[in-house]
């Protein structure tokens, strides 16, 4: 005699497993539209290849069902499982990784040039005009303001005399402290931004007891400086913004290298210049 609550124990388990068996996919129970809808959804042909070999159905496809299935985004791997499902499977292998740029090598960078003068390297780092002095000894020239003088009339001979109604200008002090001897005088400009070799005038002074005069003409924005004030000098470039002057200077006296431009009305500055003299 079987007891009551066995029977209802094993009919509870029987539908346990009928339901599971219910949520199986059904061989033979997959269609050729939901095959296109797969492909149209995007899935890949190793999952729906999947399904087909697991549905274990053949499809009997005609030509003109093969090439509506084409049409219809269907791979031919995917056609021929449906056709076959028994067909062994192996998925693709992954394509290759993308090669390397075949680009040439960059060509090598030579190293600078040595500069042309080897005793550029020795010169200040620093802004402004340096008097080689023996083989390897640099004097630094001060730099001097050059203001309006105030005193009238004619004033000894510089260029036939420093004319009444001409702009006098001064640099405080009888000498300059930088002294050369050698022939020619060798100086090395470093020049600053925005400046040029051109901006350089190199002019003789006329030294009085407490100062050294130039005559600037009758404009002291545009200075006409007389003839025999100028004196010429050769210039080298040796390196960007470094230059190497050679002054034949055969006359002693005080001299100046005045910077064009650097006039001030507001300070009351006619420019300013690097000053040194000749023994």
């Amino acid at each position: 005699m079987i007891r009551p609550w066995v029977a209802c124990v094993a009919l509870a388990a029987v539908s346990a497993l009928g339901a599971q068996e219910s949520q199986k996919v059904t061989p033979g129970s997959l269609t050729i539209e939901e095959v296109v809808q797969l492909s149209k959804a995007g899935m890949s042909d190793e999952l729906i290849v999947a399904r087909v070999k697991r549905n274990a159905k053949a499809f009997d496809l005609n030509t003109d069902e093969i090439v509506a299935l084409r049409e219809s985004g269907v791979s031919e791997t995917v056609i021929k499982y449906l056709v076959d499902p028994t067909l062994s499977y192996t998925p693709p292998a992954p394509p290759p990784p993308p090669a390397a740029p075949n680009n040439p090598p960059s060509p090598a960078i030579p190293p600078p040039k040595p500069p042309s003068d080897p005793l550029a390297l020795k010169v200040p780092p620093e802004s402004g005009i340096y008097y080689l002095r023996g083989q390897e000894e640099f004097l630094a020239l001060d730099l001097k303001p050059v203001v309006p003088s105030r005193q009238p009339g004619k004033l000894s001979s510089l260029s036939g005399g420093l004319l009444k109604g001409h702009i006098i200008g001064s640099v405080i002090g009888p000498t300059a402290k930088i002294r050369t001897t050698n022939r020619p005088a060798i100086f090395y400009v470093r020049l600053g931004e925005k400046a040029t070799i051109d901006d350089l005038a190199l002019l003789n002074l006329e030294s009085s007891a407490s100062r050294r005069d130039l005559d600037f003409g009758k404009k002291a924005g545009k200075p006409v400086f007389p003839v025999s004030s100028v004196r010429q000098y050769e210039s080298k470039e040796v390196t960007p913004t470094l230059f190497r002057l050679s002054a034949p200077l055969s006359k002693t006296g005080e001299y100046l290298f005045f910077i064009l431009g650097s006039g001030d009305d507001k300070k009351g500055l006619l420019g300013k210049g690097y000053d040194f003299g000749v023994d």
